[in-house]
């Protein structure tokens, strides 16, 4: 996104392309009144318009009227963005909408940058970068979880977690800055003990929500599981019953997946990305079979979750070893397992205590199966100091930042050198700051603002 004009009245549709019952035009700018005056009839309405009330007025081009339109006017401040805005609610016609359009930009408006209202809503403080970056979350979420996890962010729950950060190392800060403006001054021992440990509790609550994101951000990316064992141990079958549809190739010839088949699911109001492998074969058939186990260990390998899949009906094999060592040495660090007994339905010829008996045919033990999968992984996503788990790796990386400041900065007050525990906390800080946009470079706002859509 180019830097941002702010002088400029800008104008986009608010809803999405295609035909409806209703579209929704925003203009907003300095110059919103008058621009719309021209093509918006009778335009004494807009002579001095009074907001928050419904206008039913005419989009006229010259003499041709294009539709009707319910219009709100909304004064500055007191608007989404903090400029003077003008709403059109006109009839869903893409023609229409686009006459519209065209007739704001003819009369001097400019069509926004994706995110630009809500930029300006950030440059104008209604709201902190926290929050618009939420407005963003709010509109691409697909879930209960990800809406809950925008819905606190929206109404200021990261905000005002990390203010209150902020204000206990200012507290700090400011009790050294005191110290360090009276040359004779010297900070007795007790004193320095209470402010060290005032800043090493501030950096366990800031650090703990930083620990936070590695099970909030399964509510932006979702939880990866890869569905894994030996070949014909019911794996597929097993994914097109979780996913509640015909996703995956079911054969009883072993060997019949030979790709990996992701499928997106939502499980519990969380979204669960299960992935379907090639069984694991001591003898693999040639090379396709070959790229296929690859690629399967790999699977394996970046999953947040590994269903190991096991036949129940049958006795274990050297192809059940293999996925067992394979999964074992390919695991990644804070990843699970979860032990699958499959094909409950049939006769067992085998039991294992630590493993979950199902069957895909039948649904038999999959609510079991299903809770299993939730329980670890989205716990934090309700739980956590900031009223929810953080879910963004922008905020993740600042928290650490400035938790990584904080061991030093008590430090070097135990040591007597208050100057630099000054310029740790002050890193801090700044740290902090970039959540809520007051330290912010440009160039970050241009890629949070830049994944918008057009008209937000």
């Amino acid at each position: 996104m180019r830097a941002p004009d702010i002088k400029d009245t800008i104008v986009a549709p608010s809803t999405a392309p295609g035909g409806a019952a209703i579209a929704v035009l925003r203009v907003s700018g300095p110059r919103a009144f008058a621009i719309c005056s021209n093509f918006l009839h009778p335009n004494k309405a807009l002579a001095d318009p009074r907001p928050r009330l419904t206008h039913l007025l005419k989009i006229k081009d010259g003499d041709e009227v294009i539709d009707r339109a319910v219009v709100l006017f909304y004064r500055a401040p007191a608007s989404y963005t903090g400029d003077d805005t003008v709403e059109l609610f006109c009839h869903g016609s893409p023609y229409i909408l686009r006459s519209a359009l065209t007739l704001a930009i003819r009369h001097g408006a400019r069509e926004a940058e994706p995110g630009e209202f809500t930029l300006r809503a950030f440059l104008n403080g209604k709201l902190d970068l926290a929050e618009a970056e939420a407005v963003g979350d709010l509109i691409a979420s697909s879930t209960k979880a990800e809406h809950a996890a925008a819905m606190r962010q929206v109404e200021g729950g990261l905000s005002v977690t990390i203010k209150d950060f902020k204000a206990s190392l200012v507290a700090v800060l400011a009790e050294l800055e005191v110290r360090l403006d009276d040359a004779y001054a010297e900070t007795p021992p007790e004193d320095a003990a209470a402010l060290s440990r005032d800043i090493l509790a501030a950096a366990e609550k800031i650090s703990g929500a930083a620990e936070s994101f590695r099970r909030g951000r399964f509510v932006r990316e979702g939880v990866k599981v890869a569905i894994a064992g030996a070949p014909n141990s019911g794996k597929s079958s097993l994914l097109n019953a979780l996913a509640g549809a015909a996703r995956a190739i079911v054969s009883h010839e072993p060997g019949t997946t030979r790709d990996c088949v992701e499928s997106p699911v939502e499980l519990g109001g969380h979204r669960v990305i299960f992935t379907d492998t090639a069984g694991f074969n001591p003898a693999p058939g040639g090379a396709i079979e070959a790229e296929g186990l690859r690629r399967a260990a790999a699977a394996v390998a970046s999953a947040d979750i590994v269903i190991s899949v096991m036949d129940g009906s049958a006795p274990e094999s050297p192809a059940d070893r293999l996925a067992a060592g394979t999964i074992a040495d390919r695991l990644s660090p804070g990843a699970r397992v979860i032990k699958v007994l499959n094909k409950a339905d049939l006769p067992a010829a085998r039991s294992d205590g630590e493993a979950l008996a199902v069957s895909a045919l039948t649904g038999a033990g999959l609510d079991r199966l299903r809770a299993a999968l939730l329980e670890g992984e989205t716990a934090t996503v309700e739980e956590g100091g900031l009223g929810g788990a953080v879910t963004s790796a922008r905020h993740f990386q600042a928290l650490s930042r400035a938790a990584e400041e904080l061991g030093p900065a008590a430090e070097k007050i135990r040591k007597g050198e208050p100057e630099l525990a000054a310029e740790h906390l002050r890193a801090a800080l700044s740290s902090l700051g970039e959540i809520l946009g007051e330290t912010t470079p440009d160039e970050i706002l241009s890629e949070i603002f830049g994944r918008f859509c057009v008209g937000k």
